[in-house]
């Protein structure tokens, strides 16, 4: 089959603001009166308790509040009453910040809703802002208490042993500036140094992410659950690494191991390490530990098994060849201990700053964190979490592509198939959808790609002395039984992609689930550490999926060197696809239930490094458009794929990386969205889109002209990465020789000094019939260049 370079994807020259559309739901109906007096009377008691909390000396006095609401309304509301909001979450309550103690223009506007003239409508004055409003109150000291703190049974101070040590993470609440900041978490150094306690490290991000690593007593916990500018108080993350014990089957004979060229692309592994493994030693182009006391080596083992997937794709077909040639460089930050945790002293945000800062400046354009913390559900609390906005950051000041596993299934009694072991049996696939069974930190991140696990197999051995007790629970394409599922943030689609990690299968006799770790046939095969005693290992999980698909990311890198990394990204979701046996299994398990599980799919990255005759990518890489403007892109259709009957389709994928705030509900400070149209023209589709006057009408798009992709408009909307198919099986004839892609930005919280953003946007037509597309757009494409020449 012919193999062709990608087409450009064209942007028209004219920019427009566009309309918005929906808002704010209308606020409730109040007695201004009865309502008024009440939220006076929650304010006073609130802004009394806060006074009476622990003060640190130093620091200004302020007010932090707790609202609840009935609607989540522009933060510029709340600006003009003489507040900042620092943190929202799902159940409309917002944390409300204010250096007013006296808190003046709130009660200005409280006087004049309660009493003041009534507007032309009848309404209070600021009725939109306090009609809305469903309760006040103060932080509580147990609002303070992290999930995984409360895991442990405790719910509250009273229940914290004040002689037991802790090692806690405490979150601050973010101050108006980054001097602020650094003067705010220097008094509570001193403070909690003045108190006995030992703060281990501190970590004060870009986007006001204050994190201190402290060690102390309970009865210092005690009291920084009264600090006012105290956030959150939770233990350290876990790693999610999953079984640690290992087996494998010692090859002899791999033929001889050759290093990657050197202008190979660099992937970068943050995870446990490396070893010296001789699979592995030639293609490691540097290793180093974050903190670099940590050193490098791999005692765990974990580091090592996901890098030989990122370096080798399958390393059994690679066995199977005996072809170890690497194709690409590895880079190894190593950010766990020797007992396979966090660092005790580092704050993980900070590892993983300083981490992927260091990939980056060593040349990794793509880097794989097989790591999660096997604590936290993702999005449980309605916010995502310090390590996940700062990926998210980094990637997008770094340009870099950042590969995150979902995560494991939690074992033994926290199981989300119950706690009788062999539920797993009967409950497969249905349970993978259990809240407990949520993406966990930092998974939840979003222009992170998130890789879920697709089994390879039944996982049962060649064996005639196999007993009966050995319970299968997948075929080849079915889910992962330990992998984890979406949605992420404000419902947005998690994980993105699917591939390979392995299986479980069930002993009866044990009551044991085994994968790939202590059953050999049911996991991925694999680089050992402790290669003296094998070369080879099996292993089972996200971990091993998400280097699959670093692998197939480097290869598109090595293809087009110039891409960013929303093109990257944008790339692996236009080539993925969702197997059909998978969907078939997955049927009635959950509302929309393959989504949630695999997202857009395992990504055939052979599809996205060329074009065919029958399919043709077109692309636009690192585009830019003002917030709240659209553009349009001209799709030409070819004359074969407007008339030659059969199946055919056009994918619309985008990318893009916007500025991220962690205690915002609304997590994204920018949104992009697309549509696809046809049958117009530019004019028309101008006129419809732009902006335009109150009170005056937009001109009517008929149905027929807006493209139905799948999925719709709801269910992508959310992400950074969006991917939608039309799907077309008549003639389309009419509706002309050039498609428009209408590509949409929209600000949300982000501030005036966000200009732009950045994208990737692809198109891809593919017709299963015989016909020749790529050659009728190539000479388009050609005409389309003399006509310019001759215009110009």
């Amino acid at each position: 089959m012919a193999e062709f370079d990608h087409l450009p994807l064209v942007r028209l020259p004219r920019l427009e603001p566009h309309r918005k559309t929906g808002g704010f739901p209308p606020p409730p109906s109040r007695n201004r009166k009865v309502w008024g007096a009440r939220i006076r009377s929650e304010l006073d008691r609130a802004v009394v308790a806060q006074v009476s909390r622990q003060a640190i000396p130093g620091i200004d006095p302020s007010l932090i509040l707790k609202v609840s609401m009935t609607s989540n309304l522009a933060e510029e509301e709340w600006r003009r009453s003489g507040f900042q909001i620092l943190a929202q979450d799902r159940a409309r309550v917002l944390i409300l910040f204010s250096t007013d103690l006296e808190l003046t223009e709130f009660r200005r506007r409280l006087e004049s809703y309660q009493s003041g003239p009534l507007t032309d409508k009848g309404n209070p004055s600021h009725n939109g802002l306090l009609a809305h409003i469903e309760n006040v109150e103060s932080i509580s000291p147990e609002d303070r208490l992290g999930p995984r703190i409360q895991q442990q049974g405790i719910e509250s101070i009273t229940s914290i042993d004040g002689r037991k040590s802790f090692i806690v993470d405490v979150e601050v609440w973010s101050a108006e500036s980054r001097l602020s900041c650094e003067v705010r978490t220097g008094k509570i150094i001193e403070f909690v140094e003045t108190e006995g306690g030992d703060v281990r490290s501190k970590y004060v991000g870009e986007t006001g992410v204050i994190v201190l690593r402290i060690a102390l007593k309970g009865a210092l916990l005690r009291k920084l659950c009264h600090v006012t500018e105290i956030a959150l108080i939770d233990l350290p993350p876990r790693p999610d690494f999953g079984p640690t014990q290992v087996s494998g089957v010692t090859i002899s004979d791999v033929g001889t191991p050759k290093a990657p060229p050197p202008t190979a692309p660099l992937i970068g592994i943050i995870d446990s390490g490396l070893s010296k493994h001789p699979l592995l030693e030639m293609a490691t182009i540097d290793s180093f530990g974050v903190p670099q006391s940590l050193g490098d080596a791999d005692t765990n083992g974990h580091g090592s098994r996901v890098a030989g997937i990122a370096l080798y794709g399958d390393v059994y077909e690679r066995v199977t060849l005996q072809d170890f040639a690497a194709p690409f460089g590895i880079i190894s930050a190593r950010v766990v201990n020797d007992q396979g945790r966090f660092d005790d002293k580092a704050v993980i945000a900070e590892q993983m700053e300083n981490a992927l800062k260091e990939l980056h400046a060593r040349g990794c354009r793509i880097v794989n964190i097989s790591l999660g913390d096997a604590d936290k559900i993702a999005y449980a609390d309605g916010r995502a979490t310090p390590w996940a906005a700062t990926l998210d950051r980094m990637t997008r000041s770094l340009d870099i592509l950042v590969i995150v596993s979902a995560g494991n299934s939690a074992n033994g009694t926290r199981a989300p198939w119950g706690n009788v072991p062999d539920g797993i049996v009967t409950g497969y696939p249905r349970y993978l959808f259990e809240p407990d069974n949520r993406i966990i930190d930092p998974a939840m991140a979003a222009c992170v790609l998130t890789v879920g696990s697709l089994a390879h197999g039944n996982g049962l051995r060649i064996d005639p002395f196999e007993t009966v007790d050995i319970r299968p629970l997948t075929e080849r394409d079915h889910p992962t039984p330990i992998t984890r599922v979406g949605p992420g943030i404000n419902g947005a689609l998690k994980p993105e992609l699917v591939d390979y990690g392995g299986t479980a299968v069930f002993n009866g006799g044990t009551q044991k689930l085994m994968v790939g770790a202590d059953w050999d046939s049911a996991g991925i095969v694999t680089l050992r550490a402790n290669y003296r005693d094998a070369l080879f290992t099996a292993a089972t999980g996200t971990s091993m999926a998400a280097p699959r698909v670093a692998f197939k990311a480097a290869l598109l890198l090595r293809r087009f060197p110039d891409a960013s990394a929303n093109l990257l990204r944008a790339l692996l979701a236009t080539c993925a696809s969702i197997p059909d046996v998978t969907i078939k299994k997955l049927e009635g398990a959950a509302d929309d239930a393959a989504r949630r599980c695999c997202g857009y799919g395992t990504p055939n990255v052979e599809k996205a490094l060329s074009s065919e005759e029958r399919r043709i990518i077109r692309f636009a890489d690192r585009q830019t458009l003002e917030i709240d403007q659209f553009a349009l892109y001209e799709v030409p259709i070819p004359e074969d794929f407007r008339r030659v009957k059969g199946r055919r389709h056009i994918r619309v994928t985008l990318a893009f990386d916007p500025p991220v705030r962690h205690t915002r509900l609304e997590y994204l400070g920018v949104r992009m969205s697309f549509r696809l149209i046809r049958g117009m023209k530019q004019d028309q589709i101008y006129e419809h889109y732009k902006q335009r006057p109150k009170g005056e009408a937009w001109p009517d798009l008929p149905n027929c002209n807006k493209c139905k992709l799948d999925p719709g408009y709801d269910a992508r909307s959310t992400g950074t990465l969006q991917s939608a198919t039309l799907v077309m099986k008549r003639g389309v004839e009419t509706y002309g020789d050039t498609y428009y892609l209408a590509v949409f930005a929209d600000r949300r919280w982000a501030g005036q000094e966000i200009l732009s953003q950045s994208y990737a946007a692809i198109v891809e037509l593919m017709h299963e019939g015989e016909v020749k597309l790529y050659q009728q757009s190539r000479l388009r494409e050609e005409e389309r260049q003399r006509a310019r020449q001759r215009n110009s």
